[in-house]
């Protein structure tokens, strides 16, 4: 057998494997129930969703936030965040625009994030950091749960989340429809509950970043909330 058809063939397997993995994962955790991705119709690309992804140049999302993870004067109490993004080569510039319903205080931010996980790539002051701190924290908090492309089938776990001593799954337990200011939406609801609290966040496949999320931490705390209000392309 020529090197190369020995490749081929190899690489066929080892994608069966990473498939087959794939299948039983989500079936031990629940998945596969109701119509779409099955045992014997396993999920593939299609079903995978990549934060960042379907992000047009001029896009603007609008949100409405409550974050409760930065410093007080910059807590979003009933908030209204826009991001406006621009295409910049391998990262998008991204103009945030804030009015923040505590205080009635607006601020805008102008600033740089790669195209690769909506990270940040360059620096930027001391007062803006602060601002932009709760809603790094909220809307764009998913980075953390999503740091590769994931399925999007019930039953897949996305991530491990721990809380004292407890480590906790945070998977997909539905396929759902939610209306939004936004509009109407088919979703995704992946969930985790740390101890009587259940936290939600519901994700659109053709959507970049989550249209909708409640997230609570230890002793039942509300860490952020916010709701897609208008999405413009």
């Amino acid at each position: 057998m020529s090197p190369k058809r020995t490749i081929f063939i190899a690489t066929g397997i080892f994608a069966g494997i990473g498939i087959l993995v794939s299948v039983v994962i989500i079936a031990i955790n629940g998945g596969f129930s109701g119509a779409g991705p099955s045992i014997f119709n396993p999920p593939t690309s299609k079903d995978l969703w990549t934060l960042g992804s379907n992000i047009a140049d001029g896009m603007n999302l609008t949100y409405s936030v409550t974050s409760s993870t930065g410093e007080a004067k910059a807590n979003l109490i009933d908030s209204i965040v826009s991001m406006r993004f621009h295409s910049m080569g391998d990262k998008w510039n991204i103009d945030f625009k804030i009015q923040n319903g505590s205080n009635n205080n607006a601020s805008e931010i102008h600033t740089n994030y790669s195209k690769n996980q909506l990270l940040r790539t360059d620096p930027i002051t001391q007062q803006d950091n602060k601002f932009l701190q709760p809603i790094e924290a909220s809307v764009l908090a998913i980075r953390d749960i999503a740091r590769e492309p994931k399925y999007l089938v019930v039953g897949a776990v996305w991530d491990k989340r721990f809380t004292g001593s407890n480590t906790i799954d945070a998977k997909i337990q539905s396929k759902d429809t939610i209306s939004t200011p936004a509009g109407t939406y088919d979703v995704f609801s992946l969930q985790y509950k740390v101890g009587n609290s259940l936290s939600t966040i519901y994700i659109n496949k053709d959507l970049p970043l989550p249209i909708k999320a409640q997230v609570y931490g230890d002793n039942s705390k509300l860490l952020y909330e916010y709701e897609l209000q208008s999405i413009s392309r």
